[in-house]
């Protein structure tokens, strides 16, 4: 994976203040766009000089870079060593789903440039932030795998499994409302109830063949 050399391998953004340049980006790139913000106005909107600003990133470009990085590297780094531990399969699972829908909750600006704003890097800034996304995909396709060995999951593919997983719970992104119906956290525990019950094996019938699911012919 090819990462970009500002990025220091570490999934922290790097002090209180860099944080709070990076959240204020985050804000600013989702009002008005990436190429409708300059780095003068950002640095209006957090009170410095723009030779500050510099100190702190060398370019918008970089700067757009650490706004994605809270999705596509901190969230990544942080929440893959969740699919460890001694609990059931299902229950890792559902333990990365929830965290992940909730990070969508508490990063609603950096999760919507995310989207919107990938293109904007450079082809090796765009390689480093997809080579942690494969990362993401390739760990939990192995923990699938590991289930269906284990007997507690029903799932012929795992890669195209985990493709299906990423749409739903990348889904609230869209269109999660914090003044809507249901809280961030109830719709993580609902997501993650959904995901492990699709991939659970057929229960045995009392004779011991498989049941079929609802629907199932």
């Amino acid at each position: 994976m090819n990462v970009d050399p500002s990025d220091g391998h570490r999934p922290s953004r790097g002090g209180t203040r860099k944080a709070e340049l990076v959240a204020l980006a985050s804000r600013m790139f989702r009002e008005h766009g990436y190429h409708g913000v300059g780095m003068r106005a950002l640095a209006d909107a957090a009170g410095m000089q723009a030779a500050s600003l510099y100190h702190h990133f060398r370019s918008k470009e970089e700067l757009l870079l650490h706004t994605i990085y809270v999705v596509d590297r901190d969230m990544v780094v942080e929440q893959m060593p969740l699919l460890d531990g001694p609990e059931s399969h299902a229950e890792r699972l559902a333990r990365l789903v929830r965290a992940h829908i909730t990070h969508i909750g508490a990063n609603r600006d950096a999760w919507l440039v995310a989207g919107r704003e990938l293109r904007a890097l450079s082809p090796d800034r765009l390689e480093a932030v997809q080579g942690y996304r494969r990362d993401y995909q390739r760990r939990i396709a192995r923990h699938l795998a590991e289930g269906v060995d284990a007997g507690e999951f029903d799932c012929p593919d795992p890669r195209l499994a985990t493709l299906a997983i990423l749409d739903l719970i990348n889904g609230p992104n869209e269109w999660f409302d914090p003044g809507g119906r249901l809280t961030i956290e109830q719709i993580a525990d609902r997501y993650a109830e959904m995901v492990v019950r699709q991939l659970a094996p057929p229960a045995p019938t009392a004779g011991g063949g498989p049941t079929t699911r609802d629907g199932d012919t």
